[in-house]
């Protein structure tokens, strides 16, 4: 990981370089997304331009699903706008580190801040918050940002024109969907490093299994609510104990 009083440059490499070992889980994600958006009827050219705008997996992948199961408009914007409402908790996590930033920058990086970004980069504003610099030196984090972001963005580009333009050729036997759960639990081991991803993470086990019982599956949305309060009460009260 790069260190302290870096160059820009030497942090948006360090970036790349740490996020990329995520991509051997995203980049079968992608592909599933490609193809089941293929599968819901959704033309080539708007899959692609919904993983560069959008870009949001898990959400992208639920609306092609939900769209193939012929649901409403706004079924799949209320499902999908719950379904991200984790990154609340992640922008409460990073907000006191980019805050100085000009309003470009923090436009770009909250457009970046996905699952697997956020897992990474938070870890380096962690690490170099343990280590004080002997002399002041220009905080360059947000270049590693940066490069964590594009590294999944890139990634994401790609994997998910491959599974368009090859998801027809792909051997079923190869069951790519094993990798979805398998990226999330990789991210949760990461994120259950800080407290607020460990508050987060047992209000909303502990609410799912309370809820269990209601139908349409409530009681996953409400431990999704549940967990994301407490994560950002966690963080809240880090901040004024500092």
């Amino acid at each position: 990981m790069a260190g302290v009083g870096t160059s820009a440059g030497g942090e948006f490499l360090a970036g790349c370089r740490d996020e990329a070992p995520l991509l051997l889980g995203v980049a079968p994600f992608g592909m599933i997304y490609g193809i089941a958006a293929l599968s819901a009827g959704v033309p080539a050219w708007l899959a692609q331009l919904a993983s560069a705008v959008v870009f949001a997996g898990a959400a992208q992948l639920v609306i092609v699903q939900m769209l193939a199961a012929g649901a409403g408009a706004l079924p799949i914007a209320l499902t999908s706008g719950l379904l991200n409402l984790r990154h609340v908790l992640y922008s409460a996590s990073m907000a006191e580190y980019v805050r100085h930033l000009p309003r470009r920058w923090r436009l770009l990086l909250a457009y970046l801040l996905t699952d697997e970004a956020y897992a990474v980069a938070v870890l380096r504003y962690q690490r170099r918050d343990h280590r004080a610099p002997p002399a002041p030196a220009p905080d360059l984090r947000h270049w590693y940002f940066f490069g964590a972001g594009f590294t999944l963005w890139a990634g994401w580009q790609l994997s998910t024109a491959a599974g368009l333009l090859f998801g027809a050729t792909i051997p079923a036997e190869w069951e790519l969907d094993f990798a979805v759960p398998l990226t999330f639990i990789a991210l949760l081991t990461l994120l259950l490093r800080e407290r607020a991803g460990q508050a987060a993470a047992l209000v909303a086990g502990l609410g799912a299994l309370a809820f269990a019982a209601l139908p349409y599956k409530l009681g996953l949305v409400a431990a999704i609510l549940l967990g994301l309060l407490a994560g950002v009460w966690t963080v809240r009260r880090l901040e004024r104990a500092r």
